[in-house]
């Protein structure tokens, strides 16, 4: 997006909302303001939006970041011929709609929400907030909600919340609930702004805030959106052909008291740019905000059983997957495609991991263009026979062959993990009840030690499960409760 300030981008519109937004957590806002920019006509009968999420730190200006798939005509995704397109901006990002930059109608002197900005917004009260404005506008039908990453998060809670009113999803490099994994990123990233010591709890004085922190968040944000073979082929350990700096006069960082012979490398200077850059964009209790939002993304939170909840969702839709994300690896994608009933997968084959929906956009836009238009896109194809593959000279035949062949791993990979998961579970259930009677035989009753309500301990816990203390967005769908021997696989 460059370096732009935070506010509304040109040609957005900011509109306080009529009535007061109730947030999932009971908290109110009043009057909230709603940033969004719109491409295109609403039609007469007023059913021709599609709606556009943006990514986590982007704005409402799809022209900045999707400008190949708008334009008039079946080449583009985004017809403006026949499509009213409408990007409303998040609740908590700096670009318009209420954050903790807005100001805060409850405050006479027109302050700034900062501190007191309600923590957690959910994606579903960003959807709620969406489905406000769209009344407000009149509209009667949502033809197709679409967007990459947290984007399509939000395409797929709107389709889950108001099944009547969406047609249909396209749902690119996201998935149908935040993994641990992308929690623990984002924690990381939090902790990273938290521990600057201008953070100061948040209450920091707009133009002195956590720069040092927040730049070394994007640091590692970016690395997560990318992957390795697209790191290294773009730097292949090059150097600046300086040694490393020892102060950031920008970040308020010393990294060392003497000039040191530390090589310089490419990848680090790519890094710290981008950092730099995006202390003039964005701000540090937004980017938290923000995370918060991705992390309390559960489409089946209080619906039910995940995968009963995703057979619910009917409307006609297209999953994009990514073969090199490590952010929201494939197999969440290919979840998602085998778990919606009306779905059409689509793999793209880029060294580029999670950033590939914004650089192979020439190929993300043939692909949602020919699938609107009712074409077949699905790429989920079986090799049936490896050994003829193993023989094969046609490059081609290869090439396509070798996908599948990843895609297939990636799938089975994760359903690995959750048959481990499940035997974990049943072998701790049997150990706990194996546990239980022995105590019952050798204590008087009261004498167990008791836990709080949705503490999870398996005994042997993996990369897939973690220790889960009291639920912030919503209730764990199954208790259990473990001894207290368990604390010792900590």
């Amino acid at each position: 997006m460059g370096d732009v300030r935070t506010g509304a981008p040109p040609g957005a519109t900011v509109r306080a909302l009529a009535g007061p937004l109730r947030l999932e957590s009971g908290e109110v806002i009043e009057s909230c303001a709603c940033a969004y920019t719109t491409y295109g006509e609403l039609s007469a009968s007023r059913d021709n939006v599609v709606l556009v999420g943006h990514s986590l730190t982007s704005n409402s200006n799809v022209r900045e970041w999707w400008s190949e798939c708008v334009g008039e005509g079946d080449a583009y995704a985004l017809d403006l011929s026949r499509d009213c397109v409408v990007c409303v901006n998040y609740l908590g990002s700096p670009y318009g709609s209420a954050s903790p930059v807005s100001a805060d109608p409850r405050k006479a002197d027109g302050a700034a929400y900062g501190v007191d900005f309600p923590t957690p917004v959910t994606i579903r009260d960003n959807c709620l907030m969406c489905k406000m404005l769209l009344d407000e506008l009149g509209v009667t039908k949502v033809r197709c909600a679409m967007g990459g990453s947290m984007g399509s998060m939000l395409a797929l809670e709107f389709a889950a919340s108001y099944p009547d009113f969406v047609d249909e999803v396209i749902l690119i490099a996201g998935c149908g609930r935040h993994t641990d994994w992308a929690i623990g990123i984002g924690e990381a990233q939090r902790y990273a702004i938290m521990s600057d010591g201008k953070y100061k709890g948040g209450a920091y004085e707009s133009g002195d805030g956590p720069n040092a922190g927040l730049a070394t968040s994007r640091m590692m944000a970016m690395l997560s959106y990318r992957a390795p073979a697209s790191v290294d082929g773009r730097f292949s350990r090059s150097s600046m052909g300086e040694t490393k700096p020892v102060n950031e006069p920008e970040l308020g960082v010393k990294t060392h008291e003497k000039e040191t012979k530390l090589p310089y490398f490419a990848v680090e200077s790519y890094l710290k740019y981008q950092g730099k850059k995006f202390i003039r964009r964005f701000d540090a209790n937004c980017y938290i905000q923000l995370t918060y939002t991705l992390d309390s993304h559960d489409v089946s939170r209080g619906r039910g059983d995940y995968f009963d909840v995703l057979a619910n969702i009917k409307q006609r839709a297209l999953v994009v997957g990514i073969l090199s994300d490590v952010l929201y690896p494939y197999a969440l994608q290919r979840e998602l495609a085998d778990a919606l009933p009306n779905s059409q997968l689509y793999t793209v084959d880029s060294p580029h991991g999670h950033d590939s929906f914004l650089i192979e956009i020439e190929q993300l836009n043939k692909v949602m263009a020919n699938w609107r238009r009712g074409e077949k896109v699905d790429t989920r194809k079986a090799v049936s026979d490896f050994t003829a593959l193993e023989s094969s000279e046609d490059v081609h035949e290869l090439r396509e062959g070798v996908k599948r062949l990843r895609e297939e791993l990636t799938a089975a990979e994760l359903r690995r993990e959750r048959a481990e998961a499940a035997l974990r579970a049943a072998l701790t259930s049997s150990l706990n009840s194996s546990q239980s009677e022995s105590t019952r035989a050798l204590s008087p009753i009261g004498s167990m030690q008791s836990f709080p309500s949705g503490v999870v301990l398996p005994a042997n816990p993996s990369g897939s499960e973690t220790l889960r203390l009291a639920p912030v967005f919503g209730k764990i769908s199954k208790d259990v409760d473990a001894p207290l021997a368990n604390f010792a696989a900590f």
